[in-house]
């Protein structure tokens, strides 16, 4: 019994120690209350180093608040278990009020989401969100944290926390979600986002045709599990008059259509696929549209490279199918816009491409409901980048999005 007693009161004693060691290291304290600045210095995988002042009070309590939530590690870590994607050795300096400074270490890894900071020593580790936090200070370098209790509260009322505004836009909604073939698809694009907004009970299709105010907010929490490897989430908000008429979440660059706040995606709000849900938003009245519905798709192609050589920007999206065209809405974009705009990318690198050859490659085990083709040209840059001048293969998969819309280009790839 003694014995036991013992070993419960050293049991405790190792308990208070631990914690208050944990206490010690992790970086914010009630000294640390008047922090007045903070900087993070990112080393890239380039050999450079980036630097990052911070003097807002809500970045800064953000980040120290997610540090003093971190779990306890040990001594050292190894950054060798982290893949060849990960930063390390970052440094994160916070000055306080009566000058003193406070210095931590920390690497982590996008590709397996895990990372550390290290304060002499010892060993903690952030819930990862922290990490994709101070990441993003790097690219949104102006953001407002003076956000309306009416957007913190709808996304709070969802699960979502809004960390900062991104940018306020000014766009105009278009007279009518009907894509006719060779447009730009920004009528695509919000006819999508507008199944999202209606899960949550905002269509805005009564506002179309109006100028509206499109806020664009950096969230917390990483997009839905369904999503992955996408992970970054931004708010959108449109209002009209300062009324809150839509509101959806956006994945950002290279791929930005991704779920309603209550974090559905349009299958299952709209209880059909892609193919089924874009039948309603196709212009079948379109002229372009009826000629290329009756063409093979040998023809299609044809005419695809016939554009590109011609610089027939129009003919070359209407020959590619309404979802790959979709791609060009994110492609590269600068994540302080909502989405880019038509002329920043209708001018291509595309000097001249002749068509030379093109054969059927194979069956694709499919049904019919694709087919492959190997086709030969010759390709000029106006500056080459990922290719070099010359007659190359191409392999093209044609595809029809809707049975009423025929066969277009689903993708054009340098292997099958």
């Amino acid at each position: 019994m003694k014995i036991s007693r013992v070993k419960n009161i050293w049991i405790i004693l190792f308990s208070m120690v631990l914690i208050a060691l944990i206490m010690l290291i992790t970086l914010p304290s009630k000294e640390s209350k008047g922090k007045v600045s903070l900087e993070l210095i990112f080393n890239t995988n380039f050999g450079e180093v980036n630097k990052v002042s911070i003097k807002d009070e809500k970045i800064i309590n953000d980040i120290v608040s997610m540090l003093e939530n971190s779990e306890f590690l040990g001594n050292g870590a190894n950054t060798n278990d982290m893949s060849g994607m990960a930063r390390k050795d970052n440094k994160l300096i916070l000055t306080k009020a009566n000058g003193n400074k406070e210095e931590i270490t920390f690497s982590y890894d996008s590709l397996y989401e895990f990372g550390y900071i290290e304060v002499e020593g010892k060993i903690l580790v952030p819930n990862y969100d922290f990490f994709r936090y101070v990441e993003d200070l790097e690219e949104y370098t102006k953001y407002d944290t003076n956000v309306e209790s009416q957007v913190v509260d709808l996304f709070n009322k969802y699960n979502w926390t809004v960390d900062y505004r991104i940018n306020t836009l000014k766009e105009k909604l278009p007279d009518n979600l009907k894509h006719k073939a060779g447009e730009y698809p920004i009528k695509i694009y919000w006819a999508y986002n507008n199944e999202l907004s209606k899960e949550i009970g905002s269509d805005f299709t009564d506002y179309l045709g109006k100028n509206i105010v499109v806020e664009i907010y950096r969230l917390r929490e990483p997009l839905p599990d369904f999503m992955e490897p996408r992970r970054d989430a931004r708010g959108i908000i449109l209002k009209y008059n300062n009324e809150i008429i839509g509101a959806y979440i956006d994945a950002g660059r290279h791929e930005s259509f991704a779920c309603s706040l209550n974090r559905k995606k349009l299958e299952n709000i709209t209880s059909k696929d892609w193919d089924q849900w874009i039948e309603d938003y196709i212009d079948y009245d379109d002229e372009l549209e009826i000629k290329l519905s009756k063409m093979k798709p040998e023809d299609i192609i044809k005419e695809h490279f016939k554009a590109l050589n011609n610089h027939d920007i129009k003919m070359a999206w209407a020959t590619i199918t309404r979802k790959n065209l979709c791609r060009y809405l994110s492609s590269n974009m600068n994540n302080q816009y909502l989405f880019n705009k038509e002329k920043d990318v209708a001018n291509q690198n595309i000097r001249s491409a002749e068509l030379l050859e093109i054969n059927e490659f194979g069956d694709m085990d499919n049904g019919g409901e694709a087919l492959e083709y190997e086709v030969l040209a010759d390709f000029k840059f106006i500056e080459p980048i990922t290719s070099e001048n010359g007659v190359f293969p191409r392999f093209v998969i044609m595809r029809k999005e809707t049975e009423k819309s025929g066969w277009r280009i689903d993708d054009i790839g340098t292997g099958p």
